[in-house]
């Protein structure tokens, strides 16, 4: 039978419908992320700025002693990444919590350390690695821009981020349903997950990049409010992905009956 899956403007409705009267735990549970992954990624960029300061100080001008330094500085900052990417391993599980209709706790943020860390590590880790490798011919340019100031490296390094912006999105695109399906099959392993979300989306992909620029303007305005307003928007985004992992594994059927696809 043929499936029928729900618009962007339905998923956004279940997703305020469900939020309806949570919204104060959902900002607690916002507030508790963005504080826990920024100091990691705050921690990561005191120790490359530190280890730049001492760069400088040595009067070292080696390209070798260059790229090892930036090098390292990327490496850490995907680390730091990979991290908060099991944060976010916590934040779907919550978030898909309250799609299913269960009562959110707070501390499920923490379920991507609470539970089977060493697999949704690997999760983590896979959905991450993707977006370190896109960027790395827009890195070596940037690396070989610093020491050179060449404007015409320059207008290739802005060539070369744009594309590897494009292909990142491609790749998260891909992946974004693995820590859904890893919380809502946790019998599968991290590599099963990865894959399951990549083969899931295909022909999905357009939908789910669609429905994330959608937000686009409640963003803007929350930024207006001197960043405020994302206390709001954030569990609206979230609980609207939930909503379309829930759509994306339960479509209807011309018939209208629900089909589960895993």
């Amino acid at each position: 039978m043929a499936k029928h899956y729900m618009p962007s403007a339905v998923l956004k409705d279940n997703a305020k419908g469900f939020l309806n009267g949570k919204y104060g735990s959902a900002i607690g549970a916002t507030i508790i992320y963005a504080v826990f992954s920024n100091l990691l990624i705050n921690a990561a960029s005191i120790v490359t700025d530190w280890i730049k300061t001492l760069f400088v100080k040595s009067g070292t001008t080696s390209s070798g002693a260059v790229i090892a330094v930036f090098t390292f500085s990327y490496l850490l900052s995907g680390v730091a990444v990979v991290f908060s990417s099991v944060l976010m391993i916590g934040t779907s599980y919550y978030y898909l919590g309250i799609g299913t209709g269960h009562e959110p706790r707070v501390s499920d943020i923490f379920y991507g350390f609470r539970e089977d860390f060493g697999k949704n590590f690997k999760a983590a880790f896979g959905v991450t690695l993707p977006a370190l490798i896109s960027y790395i011919p827009a890195f070596v340019l940037y690396v070989i821009y610093n020491q050179t100031k060449s404007k015409s490296l320059l207008t290739a390094l802005v060539i070369a981020a744009i594309a590897c912006t494009a292909l990142y999105i491609f790749f998260d695109i891909s992946l974004k349903m693995t820590f859904y399906i890893l919380v809502d099959f946790p019998e599968l392993g991290a590599f099963e997950a990865l894959k399951s979300s990549w083969d899931k989306m295909k022909g999905h992909r357009m939908r789910l990049f669609l429905l994330e620029l959608s937000f686009i303007p409640y963003v803007l305005l929350a930024l207006l409010s001197f960043g405020l307003g994302i206390l709001w928007v954030y569990p609206y985004i979230q609980e609207s992905i939930a909503q379309f992992y829930l759509d994306l594994m339960n479509p209807k059927t011309v018939s209208g009956e629900w089909e589960r696809t895993v």
